[in-house]
């Protein structure tokens, strides 16, 4: 695998910042989306939250359906809808509406973690549960929904149809954090993408490819294994000022820790908070499975992690106070990028 062939995924949760509104963090959404698209970024997936006041993406499909209009060439997806929670043959529905307006740019990738807190589990999915081999089951049913085809052997379900009736297909993903997620979705013939900062994906990335690999099947949706890499990265013009910027995200993160929800406060608030040394070694943890610094310093990090697990592609996320510090670590790090893939070409002229 080499840089050349990686390309790059932007990621977004729209983040709740104090002082602003929610719908501020929507529209924030879908101007980091156009900006990316300007900028070369190959797609732009947004996620589903519940009950979180720091983000405020609950309804990915309603966000995809503005970015349909919003944008002309950037692949857009979910990361991820939350299959537990649905209806397998209404989601083929709606990513079937996205695929008629953006036709072959839509990715529709598939979670099962709760996306919330217990009591959000309950109200979106009364009685249901997440258990794995049922969620794969979903998966089975809503791939088969998309191929125009019917699950099962229920004769009440014959002739049934998911509309509309689209040329291509929404690209279905699975999306996991461990070795068990990585497993099904080389079993179920699903590109994966892996969450390299989430705290259970500590220390197993590359058993997570290998197991990938090894598992995988040639499925309706994905004839060969296709992997992207995803972590939380800033990037600003100096170190320092990245880790300045880090701090909003630290303080938010530190206080989750500690069972409180809440925005994210601005980078001065972050900076005069009054931590303990406990909460001070966290947000040093914190620094580890995050990428904060230069372009050039997060940029290598995040390739040398992707070529070690032999990564398609790699994704970005990344919370900041500000809406313009977003757009600029975001900008930074694609022109990084290019210049690790296309510098020495360039430089040959």
């Amino acid at each position: 695998m080499t840089a050349a062939r990686k390309l790059l995924i932007a990621f977004d949760q729209s983040a709740y910042s104090a002082g602003t509104t929610h719908a501020d963090a929507l529209r924030n959404t879908l101007q980091l989306a156009q900006h990316c698209e300007r900028i070369g970024y190959h797609r732009f997936w947004v996620s589903e939250h519940h009950s979180n006041p720091a983000i405020v993406g609950s309804a990915p499909e309603v966000l995809l359906g503005a970015l349909t209009a919003l944008t002309s060439r950037i692949r857009i997806g979910a990361a991820g809808v939350l299959l537990p929670f649905y209806a397998p043959f209404k989601v083929a529905e709606q990513f079937n509406v996205l695929e008629a307006l953006a036709p072959g740019r839509i990715d529709l990738g598939l979670g099962r973690s709760p996306g919330g807190d217990g009591n959000a589990f309950r109200a979106l999915n009364p009685g249901g549960d997440g258990d794995r081999l049922k969620f794969e089951q979903k998966i089975r049913d809503l791939c088969t929904w998309l191929s125009k085809q019917t699950p099962g052997d229920d004769d009440k379900l014959a002739g049934l149809k998911t509309l509309p009736h689209n040329p291509g297909v929404a690209q279905a993903w699975l999306l996991v954090t461990s070795i068990d997620g990585a497993r099904s979705a080389g079993q179920l013939g699903l590109p994966m993408c892996f969450n390299y900062s989430a705290e259970q994906s500590v220390g197993i990335s590359e058993a997570a490819f290998d197991a990938y690999r090894a598992a995988f099947r040639p499925g309706a949706l994905c004839e060969a294994p296709y992997t992207a890499m995803m972590a939380w990265a800033l990037a600003a013009d100096t170190h320092e000022a990245a880790r300045r910027l880090f701090a909003s995200r630290g303080l938010w993160r530190t206080r989750l820790d500690d069972g409180v929800r809440e925005p994210l406060e601005s980078v001065d608030t972050a900076l005069a908070y009054p931590y303990t040394a406990q909460q001070r070694e966290r947000i040093g943890l914190q620094l580890e499975r995050n990428f904060v610094g230069t372009a050039d310093e997060v940029m290598g990090k995040l390739h040398r992690l992707a070529d070690n697990a032999g990564a398609d592609e790699i994704g970005i996320t990344a919370w900041t106070y500000a809406l313009e510090d977003r757009l600029r670590s975001f900008e930074l790090l694609a022109r990084a990028h290019h210049h690790s893939v296309h510098g020495d070409q360039e430089s040959a002229l």
